[in-house]
């Protein structure tokens, strides 16, 4: 009986099967596909079709004889309906949102540290920058800036290039669109405000005690705690405390006895500089001089204290900016947030 092509593919197949054929001879396959019982007429090949190397190469791996080969089907093509279902996917879109904060405080003078409030003034910004996996468009999101210790207050400068108010919503509110064109590349300002409030706990605490001494009334001690507020998300960065050294005490006679700090003679001021103070931690200065005998025995010479330091985990206000996903524009949305803020902080004398 004459093989067909049909029969030597099994033959392939199924070498390893019990009663099939051991050994399938090339030529000799070719010689029966161009036999005249054969219509079809196949160009022959030089060398092994993939398919033939590829049930070899998985039938050298196999440990038990007379199974079947196991063809990976790793480097098979996605179907149609299988790319279609993955294009269809919502875009997902990461947002990087930066928000910042410069300000200056003055602190009220009072000993106990629950009632110590500070006198702010704030100026913030955010910026976002958005990367997309959609190539044509980035997705519409909804905006939404405000400040949960002063909720009636919304003075807020929004870009209006990006950011579109729309229709009121249910808490009277006006919602916000932000839409970023693709052609956009890197950070844009999404809002700007100011605010001048009274804050009772700033990200940093400071306290300072002038006495005069006992073995000499003509010689003052100062003690100033610097402490990192236990609500803080992070640790403050590059501290620098000065303080100003008054014409009423005698600038020569001063001796720093606590910190590494250094005295400027012509400035006359004393500086002390830390790279961190962790949360809740917090640090004594300390230093004494000659009091001038002018001064009135009942009083002691004030020393103004002024802090510097910043931040790259918290802000000083409570102004949120949140990002959301807009109704009808699927998307998954993954928002990094980044806050920081420099502070330039008083304690008067």
């Amino acid at each position: 009986m004459a093989k067909n092509s049909e029969d030597i593919f099994d033959s392939i197949m199924f070498r390893d099967t019990p009663g099939a054929p051991m050994s399938y001879d090339e030529d000799d396959a070719f010689s029966v596909l161009l036999s005249p019982e054969n219509k079809t007429t196949p160009t022959r090949q030089k060398s092994k079709s993939p398919l033939i190397k590829r049930i070899n190469s998985q039938r050298s791996h196999s440990t038990k004889k007379g199974t079947l080969p196991q063809i990976d089907e790793s480097g098979f093509i996605t179907s149609r309906s299988d790319s279609s279902a993955l294009s269809a996917l919502p875009p997902k879109v990461v947002v990087s949102l930066v928000i910042h904060e410069e300000a200056t405080s003055q602190q009220e003078k009072k000993n106990d540290l629950d009632d110590i409030v500070s006198h702010v003034k704030i100026e913030g910004t955010a910026h976002a920058q958005l990367v997309s996996s959609n190539a044509g468009e980035n997705p519409p999101f909804q905006l939404k800036v405000f400040d949960p210790d002063y909720p009636a207050d919304d003075k807020f400068v929004l870009n209006k290039n990006f950011i579109i108010e729309e229709e009121q919503a249910l808490d009277g509110s006006g919602i916000k669109r932000l839409v970023v064109p693709k052609k956009v590349i890197g950070q844009i300002q999404l809002a700007s405000w100011e605010r001048t409030v009274v804050k009772r706990f700033m990200p940093v605490l400071l306290q300072s005690k002038v006495i005069r001494t006992a073995k000499n009334s003509n010689r003052c001690m100062v003690a100033i705690q610097l402490r990192s507020n236990l609500n803080n998300k992070g640790s403050l960065k590059a501290l620098c405390a000065t303080v100003a050294v008054p014409p009423t005490v005698i600038g020569t006679s001063l001796e720093i006895k606590q910190g590494e700090g250094t005295f400027d003679d012509l400035k006359r001021i004393i500086t002390w500089t830390l790279k961190e103070l962790p949360v809740g931690k917090s640090l004594m200065f300390g230093f004494e001089v000659d009091i001038l005998a002018a001064l009135p025995p009942e009083d002691v010479p004030k020393f103004p204290i002024l802090i510097r330091c910043r931040s790259t985990d918290d802000t000083i206000s409570s102004v949120e900016v949140n990002l959301e996903k807009m109704q009808g524009h699927p998307a998954t949305l993954v928002v990094n947030t980044y806050a920081s803020f420099r502070l330039l902080h008083r304690l008067p004398s």
